[in-house]
This record gives C-alpha cells, structure tokens and sequence, in this order.
C-alpha cells in the first residue's frame, strides 16, 4: 500500500474546537481496534439510535445511545434529524475501508486535545505521571486524574504508535516518530497567543436605533419580568434556524402557512412547529398583525437587516430572563452546575433550572459570544465587550434585599456565596419575624416546600389556610396537610394569636387530614394546647435546618411525613444519619476498590480483586464505626446492578470496571435521564395534578400576591401558553389558579 501524503490527514479543529475527553473503547488496547470496527460496520447497517448494540465477546447487549455517549465526539460519527439516526463521517468509511491505524490516530489528533501533542512530548519516554503533568501545566488541561492520559496511550498502543514498557516509560515505536512530522500540532506559545488574543478588547458595533432605545430606556421592573423559559423553537435555539423563521415571515404569514413552512423546513411536527410560534411571539420576534396573520416585529426585522450575531443577543436579553447576566457571569471558565449556582445565588427571585442556563449558554455559544472548553465555558472577547454594554438586572446578596453599598460589602459577599437552600433557610427564618409582611412568610414557607419536594397549594384569605401540601407516600396514600403560618416580630406566638378553632375549620374547608402550625417561636401555652388539638407545631428554624440538610442528603416524603405530622424534627436525625452512612459506604467501597486495581501487588496475586473482608480491612481505620459486612454488601450489589455496572463478581471477589469518577458520571447520567423523562412528561400533560413539582416562579420576589384571577381567560388559551412553556397542564379540567395567574402576567392582564 502507497504511503499516503500529508494532504491525505484529516485536517485539525481548532484546538478549543477539539473535545477534551478521549473516546472510550471497552477491552484491552488489543482489543480495542476490533471493537471499533465492530461499532462501524454495526452503524453503517442500522444507523437508529434507539436501540442495542453488543460488543464482540460481550454476553449482554447495551444501549447504542449509551455507547455513543462514551465514544463521545472524535469525528467518526454524525447525528441527523428525526428519527434520531447517526451516520459514519467519510473519514470513518475511509478507515473501516482501509484499516490505516495512522490515519485513525490522526483522525483522533484532529477532534482531540493533547494527542498528537501528547505523542510528541513522550520524547524518549514519559511515565503516565510526567504526561499528565505536561496536560495540566503546559497544555490547562484542568485533568484530576490520569483516566484521560491513560486512555490516549491506550489508543496510541492500539494504533502501534507506543509501548508500555515494564519500567513504566511509554515509548515511541517506529510509527509512531513517522507519524509525528505529518501531523500539525499545538505548542503551549500557540496556546498562550490565543489566550492573548481573548483578553485583548473586541470591537462592538452599535445596536440598531430602536433596539439602543430600547435598551437605554429599559425599567428594573421589566428585567424582572422576563420570560424564564426560552422555549421550543423548530430547528433549534440557534442563529441560522432563528433567521429563516423571522425572514420567512418577515412580510407576513398566516398561521397554517408558517406552520407548514416551519414543519417542511426542519422537519417537525405540526404541533412543534405551532409551539415554536408561539415562542417567537414570547420572544417579541413575531407579532399577530391580523385575526390569523402574523409578521416580524419592528425589532426583530433590525437584526435581520444588521446580520450581527450581538443584536440578536441584545433583544433577546430585553425579553428572556438573565440571558445577558449569564454573559456577565461567564467571566471566568464555568461548567453549566457552578453557573446554575451562581446565578441562584446572585439573582434568587429568578429561578432558573440547569436546563435554562444550558439552553442559554448554547445560545451564547453559537452566537460566538462564548467558548467551550472540555466540560466549561467561558465568555469571548466580543462577549465581554458586550456584557459591559447591555443593562443587567441588579444582583442580590440575600432574598429580597440589593447588593449593599461599600460600607456593606463585606457582608454582601457573605450573602452571595450563600447556595440557594441556605438563601430559602434564611428566608424563612428571617420572613417569620416580619409581622408587617406576612405574605412575604407565606411565600418563604411555600418555596421551602416546593424545595422539599411537595405539591404545595397556596390559599391565604379570609376562612382559608395559607397553604396546603400534599404529601405522597405512596401510590395509595397520600396526607393533605394545612399550614398555618404565624409570623411575630418579638419572635414568640403566644395563645393570644392561635384560634385552633378556625384551623380546625380551615382543615375542613380544604379536605385536611392534618394541621402543621409554622411560626418564628412557640409559648409553651400554645405547644400544649397544639398537643390536645393533634395539631403539629414547628418553627421557622427547623424547617430552614430540614431545607439545608435536604440540600445535602435528600430525603423522600415519606421520610419526610414526621416533620409536618408530628412537628418532631428530631425524628429525622436517625433516618438522615443512616443515609448518609450508605452514600460514605459507597464511596469508601468504591475508592478502595479502586485503589487495588491499580496496586501493582494487588493485581499480580489478586487481579485487583476484593473480597468483603479485604473491603473491610482497607475502610476500617476511615470511620469511627467502621462498616460492617451487610454495608459492604449492599454496596456492593448497588455497583453490580446493570444500570451501574460499576463491578464484575469473579467466584467470591469483586473487581472494579471504572475509574471513581466515570461511575459517577454513570450516576449523574442516569439522574439527568430521569429528570428529562419527567420533564417530557410534564410538558406532555401527563403528570398528574397531585404529581411534585418545583418552584413554578418567582414565590420570592417580594411582590404583593394578586387577587384571584379574572373569569374572562379562555383555559383553551392557558393551555397553549403553559405548553409553549413546558409547563405541565391537564387537557380537560379545572386550572389551577395559580396557572392562570402567571399567563395572565406574563400576557400583561390585570391580576387584580
């Protein structure tokens, strides 16, 4: 076979272009190219993702969508429309044609960082520890362990362009020094330029005439008013599918013309391409210019004429809630769960989910107003110049109250490193002595709830309860529970402020089996008199002491039952010491595993295998307690389970299949999946009106709480809003009133 030129390589992505994570291949680097293969051609017969796929030798098939997830980006494979198909790129029909192994590690140098890179510094020989400290320090590769060093040299050995020798060096073959002059590689001066080139100041062009009005004249009360939710947009929350949708109808369409335009064009549904409508119109991209017509707005048709990627951001930043300040936030390299926080903690009334801020930086992102790096992202050049300029809403250090002045700021950091439980904790402990706002109370306890994860309905008013939450325990039993809420300024409710009476009558009027008491402090006239009422008694600082320990050990409802039925939250000392000892068991069992996998002595007389007690001797000295054989085992059958697979059983020990830190990723996969399943279902109107569900906006934003809503809303009309939204919504039956009142806001109707 002909030695192929330099011309014939595949070219190299730009280097923050290029993923940071090199594919994951199981087997041994022997086995590695086989299975490859194996993968190819399987892709190249059946290109559906939703389905399953065996590796060779492997007695139990996995999910395609899973394999490819682990594979990762490394410019072999595709993604295309609907159904969901992938399709081999011409760089992986040319290796699966030919077999060139330097052709397949040059397709890896091309879509991975420090590979090439990696082969050229090896030299004369590096160990696994000198290679990753050349990544982290010469190259930033922000790497915690050597997993991503050590799989590159497992691709280099499969390809034959390393050795493992047995003094621990990995050294460069024959084909491997031939490969090196052919490949264009990145030298850590190239890196440095590039890093000089971000910092140095971006030229922004000027916004368009009424876009600038608009920005320079835009009111704090409308910042806080912003939509939450982006929405679902046809083809995409990007640049190119946003253009053709305001310039289609840039002159005018009627609704079954831009929904059939929208279908045809990027292949959706009917009914998506409605929803995507309706999100234009949320986003003042589109407006209803006759009984069935719609065209683009005046400032959506100044983007449109402009083509500047920065105008786009800068209307969508009047109309979608810290679209700008996520910008602003991007200062620094952040991944989207740091963000999600930070955001929390500066702007608490505004609460976005880590699905909105994604959606948000990916809008960023295409725009070129933000890079990724690996698993982070940070701001441009241009995006900073642009952050400076557009008006943000004003950041808070504690709910409800502004970022002090200079003679504050101490404590205004203070207040906005708190996470948002500690903010909902000190909410409600600071609301309850504020007797001239009771509402703000009312308001605390609700999102304190919802926090808790319970279905919470909030009433408040003459002859009524402030709130009831229903508590599922299971599929056939539920506890309907009412709140009283008693704020006092002193910090003490005393039996001059309690009518049990009226809360045994609330309980009735609102189908109650039980009463929860909520209050700053209790006289011990009013516990006692709670005792012979069978009514619960709690303070504000045990529930915000339950909202900050939930944080950090979640608990059920069910486990959770005591607290509000009995006011004892003593009792849950016991049920959240034992769960947190099972998370401690699973990551000692986990580590130790670990640890004798890679123990050279371990490995030649056991295989790297541990048995209970092995388990045992090497996690006794870590805990005070140390765990015994039933621990050891449930831990060990929870990372047996096919959807962790952390371990494989060999006659009576156990072996680890991962790094610590790919489980774990493994377990933040298989949560995601299960939140975006919930999620699917909600916005399908399929949970149930009893069904949890989180904070549905700002409880917290120290607004008065509106009258009830007006009779004249057409429900027709709320549904389609809700759903435009993601919101979950019944398709038949009576709305919940608290639905109705944020389409009425977010729709500029009187609430009042």
């Amino acid at each position: 076979m002909a030695e192929p030129d330099d011309t014939d390589l595949p070219s190299p992505l730009p280097w923050l272009g290029r993923t940071g994570s090199a594919p994951y291949i199981p087997g041994h680097f022997s086995e590695m190219i086989t299975n490859l293969t194996a993968l190819l051609k399987d892709i190249d017969a059946d290109p559906l993702v939703d389905r399953t796929f065996s590796w060779p030798g492997s007695a139990s098939p996995a999910s395609l969508r899973q394999v490819l997830y682990s594979v990762g980006s490394c410019g072999l494979f595709t993604r295309q429309g609907r159904p969901s198909r992938v399709l081999l790129t011409p760089e992986a029909r040319r290796f699966l044609g030919n077999g060139d192994l330097a052709y397949l590690a040059a397709l890896l140098h091309a879509n991975v960082r420090f590979f090439g890179e990696a082969l050229e510094w090896i030299g004369e020989g590096l160990t696994y520890d000198e290679l990753h400290r050349v990544a982290v320090d010469s190259y930033g590769m922000n790497w915690k362990s050597l997993d991503q060093v050590r799989r590159r040299v497992q691709w280099m050995r499969s390809t034959g362009m390393v050795e493992f020798w047995s003094n621990g060096k990995i050294i460069p073959t024959d084909n491997g020094q031939a490969l090196l002059p052919r490949l264009i590689l990145v030298r850590p001066g190239d890196l440095e330029l590039q890093r000089k080139a971000a910092s140095h100041p971006a030229e922004l062009v000027e916004p368009p005439r009424r876009v600038a009005e608009r920005l320079n004249g835009v009111t704090e009360e409308e910042l806080q008013a912003r939509r939450r939710v982006l929405g679902y947009i046809a083809g995409g929350a990007n640049m190119t599918a946003l253009s053709r949708l305001v310039d289609a109808a840039a002159a005018g369409l009627s609704r079954s013309e831009f929904i059939q335009f929208s279908a045809e064009t990027f292949d959706v549904s009917k009914s998506s391409a409605e929803q995507s409508l309706n999100t234009l119109q949320s986003l003042d991209l589109l407006n209803q210019v006759g009984p069935d017509q719609f065209a683009a707005t005046d400032l959506a048709m100044e983007w449109l004429n402009s083509g500047e990627a920065v105008d786009l951001i800068r209307h969508l930043h009047l109309n979608l809630a810290l679209l700008g300040e996520t910008l602003d936030a991007l200062e620094s390299e952040s991944d989207s769960g740091t963000l999600t926080r930070t955001l929390a903690e500066r702007y608490p009334t505004c609460d976005l989910t880590r699905k909105d801020v994604t959606a948000r930086v990916a809008l960023l992102v295409d725009t070129g107003l933000a890079e990724r790096i690996a698993n982070v992202t940070r701001r441009t050049a241009l995006g900073t110049a642009l952050a400076s300029s557009l008006p943000l809403q004003k950041r808070h250090d504690v709910l409800g109250s502004s970022v002090p002045g200079a003679s504050d700021t101490a404590e205004a950091e203070t207040g906005q490193r708190l996470s948002l439980p500690r903010q909902l904790a000190a909410e409600v402990v600071s609301s309850s002595t504020d007797s001239g706002n009771y509402q703000r109370f009312e308001r605390a306890l609700a999102e304190a709830f919802r926090y808790l994860a319970m279905d919470t309905e909030v009433h408040s008013g003459p002859a009524k309860t402030d709130l009831v939450i229903t508590l599922w325990l299971s599929p056939t039993s539920r506890r309907r529970i009412a709140v009283e809420a008693k704020t006092d300024g002193a910090g003490l409710v005393t039996d001059q402020d309690v009518r049990f009476m009226r809360l045994s009558e609330h309980r009735v009027r609102h189908h109650a089996d039980h009463t929860v008491l909520i209050g700053p402090g209790f006289d011990t006239r009013v516990v006692r008199e709670a005792a012979k009422e069978e009514v619960a008694v709690l303070t504000a600082k045990e529930l915000a002491e339950t909202v900050i320990r939930h944080s950090e050990t979640p608990l059920y409802p069910h486990e959770l039952a005591g607290l509000l039925l009995a006011g004892q939250a003593d009792s849950l000392e016991h049920t959240w010491s034992e769960t947190e000892r099972r998370t401690e068991a699973l990551a000692l069992v986990v580590n130790a595993m670990w640890r004798s996998a890679n123990d050279p002595v371990d490995v030649e007389f056991g295989a790297g295998g541990l048995d209970v007690r092995d388990i045992w001797r090497e996690t006794k000295s870590s805990l005070e307690t140390p765990l015994d054989k039933r621990e050891i085992e449930e831990a060990l059958a929870f990372l047996n389970s096919p959807c962790v697979a952390g371990l494989v059983k060999r006659g009576g020990d156990h072996a680890i299949t991962a790094p610590p830190e790919l489980i774990a990723s493994r377990l933040r996969s298989l949560a995601a999946a299960i939140e975006a399943k919930a999620a699917d279902a909600g916005a399908r109107g399929e949970t149930p009106t009893n069904t949890i569900t989180w904070s549905s906006g700002p409880l917290l934003d120290g607004t008065p709480k509106a009258n009830p809503p007006s009779n004249d809303v057409v429900p027709t009309q709320v549904r389609a809003w809700a759903k435009a939204e993601g919101r979950p919504v019944n398709d038949r039956g009576r709305l919940p009133e608290s639905l109705i009142r944020e389409y009425m806001r977010a729709n500029g109707l009187p609430t009042g």
